[in-house]
């Protein structure tokens, strides 16, 4: 029986399905415009737009959780042929490095969504504030920086 997700992972989980949700509706609009193209000779305006920021928030909003599973790549035919301890070692250290990374792309991130919102950005077609599009990003990598760290901590704990 597999265990009790813990609050880190129930939160993560929610995102994801927050950003999986997002994608769905992304596709019924684009089957939507695809068949009112087809049957009735017009397209559904914004779909690019709509569909991109779908995207955005899936991907985003599922990182968080990727990095709680520890589902992230890693060279499993190098790694796995290291001795029990150097594994743990080796782990630790990637991790170590992938929330450096994170820190520092979301500290970036941050610094750019800055920029682009007091410019007052907004996607071509449909005018959508650019903020819509840097929240789910935000928040996607911000939660990603958090689940790292908790995976840190439990790899200390081990």
């Amino acid at each position: 029986m597999a265990s009790k997700p813990d609050f880190a992972e129930r939160v993560a989980i929610r995102f994801a399905a927050a950003g999986v949700g997002a994608l769905m509706l992304a596709v019924v609009v684009v089957m939507a415009d695809v068949v009112t193209r087809k049957s009735l000779g017009f397209s559904i305006r914004g779909t690019i737009d709509l569909t991109q920021l779908a995207q955005m928030a899936c991907a985003f909003l599922a990182l968080p959780y990727v990095f709680l599973r520890e589902s992230n790549i890693s060279v499993a035919a190098f790694a796995d042929r290291l001795p029990r301890g150097l594994q743990r070692v080796v782990r630790l250290i990637a991790a170590a490095i992938t929330l450096a990374l994170m820190l520092a792309i979301t500290w970036y991130s941050f610094l750019q969504a800055g920029i682009q919102i007091g410019q007052g950005d907004k996607s071509v077609t449909l005018g959508i504030p650019i903020l819509a599009y840097w929240l789910p990003t935000l928040a996607g990598m911000a939660l990603s920086c958090v689940a790292v760290a908790v995976v840190i901590r439990k790899m200390g704990s081990e």
